[in-house]
């Protein structure tokens, strides 16, 4: 016989009689009767709150998706949303089966494996919600189209979104790019992808096109092999970025644009920057106007295009450290920036090691020395 109430439904119902029968029930002996003299102390808007809550707690959604040999299925608490072949249909499909409206995070659980298949000529995604959270479980997104169209996971203008233990594999045209959000968290994230067109193929991507964005956390195990720029941020205001592994690549491991207010933790960069036609890019580099209070902790970095590298009128960034060698360019190049000061560090082997260019307050402290000028070979 078809339900007539969903099952959490019924859960909140039966919490809601439990705690209206607590408050408004004679006293009763051992802990029923401690527990019914606390309910009687707290005000009726006390008992209303816990009641509500208690039915939230209830009807909160969970989605999962499983799958074999290429088949998917896609469910929330346990009621099917998709049965089929397309695997981002099926995430699709948990994603929006959770609560309609929803004001606290709901999570989708993703216990397998799959391929994106044919872009069918457009941009094909996951398109996430606000209060969402989405969990690969180490699980695999192949981005096998062929073209530049995919992008495992998207989010335009939404708030508390979170993704990890992701893994993507293929040709993205980004792997994650979270544009005009807010409240963003992304961790544990390994890649290993290629370029599918000039500019593209980034790792992670947060942007203002289409809104402002604010409030990213990345952390736990972040590696990215492959691909444009690693990590990529442009008009965020209020970051945490964590320590970054990015190697094989055309261009940047972490690149901050326009951004403000935040931290990067160790960026480890071997190879940045020369998969592709420039060499110019850098493990970490600052640009367009970038900052003020920027702080990493550490740029190491081998055979890549540059190391350090902050350009366009970039202000206000602090690297602690730094371990640099064998770059095709300059270890250390602070073009046309402002407050920006390396503290510590090494760097050997570059074309030149250190160079400073229309630097305005700017200090670079490595190999025992300490280049203050505006503008400089060393």
């Amino acid at each position: 016989m078809k339900q007539l109430f969903p099952k959490t439904a019924w859960q909140g119902l039966a919490i809601c009689l439990l705690l209206f029968s607590l408050t408004g029930c004679k006293k009763s002996s051992g802990d029923l009767q401690d527990i019914s003299d606390l309910s009687r102390t707290a005000s009726l808007s006390d008992q209303q709150k816990l009641m509500a809550t208690a039915a939230a707690t209830a009807a909160t959604a969970s989605g999962e998706v499983t799958g074999s040999g290429g088949n998917f299925t896609a469910a929330v608490n346990g009621v099917n949303k998709y049965t089929g072949t397309n695997y981002i249909s099926a995430i699709q499909a948990a994603v929006n089966g959770l609560t309609s409206g929803r004001t606290v995070k709901e999570w989708v659980t993703v216990r397998v494996s799959g391929a994106s298949g044919s872009s069918g000529g457009s941009l094909k995604y996951v398109n996430m919600a606000s209060n969402t959270g989405i969990d690969f479980a180490g699980n695999t997104f192949n981005a096998n189209s062929g073209d530049a169209l995919i992008i495992p996971i998207w989010a335009d203008r939404k708030s508390n979104v979170e993704v990890k233990n992701l893994k993507v594999t293929g040709k993205p045209r980004y792997g994650i790019w979270f544009k005009g959000c807010s409240g963003m968290n992304i961790s544990n994230i390994t890649m290993n992808i290629s370029v599918p067109a000039t500019d593209l193929g980034l790792g992670i991507r947060v942007d203002n096109s289409t809104g402002s964005t604010n409030n990213l956390n990345i952390s736990g195990t972040i590696n990215i092999t492959g691909g444009d720029n690693s990590i990529e941020t442009y008009g965020l205001d209020g970051f945490t970025i964590g320590n970054v592994t990015s190697s094989n690549n055309a261009a940047c491991g972490v690149l901050l644009n326009q951004s403000k207010n935040g931290t990067v933790g160790t960026v480890t960069g071997t190879n940045n920057s020369t998969t592709g036609s420039v060499t110019g890019y850098a493990t970490f580099r600052c640009a367009n106007s970038n900052g003020p209070n920027v702080t990493c902790a550490k740029v190491y970095s081998r055979g890549s295009g540059r190391g350090f590298f902050s350009v366009t009128g970039s202000n206000g960034c602090t690297v602690n450290s730094v371990d640099i060698a064998n770059t095709a360019l300059q270890g250390i190049f602070l073009q046309d920036a402002a407050n920006t000061k390396v503290l510590a560090g090494t760097v050997t082997n570059g074309n030149p090691n250190v160079q400073h260019q229309s630097a305005t307050n700017c200090s670079t402290k490595v190999n025992g020395q300490t280049y203050t000028a505006s503008n400089g070979i060393w």
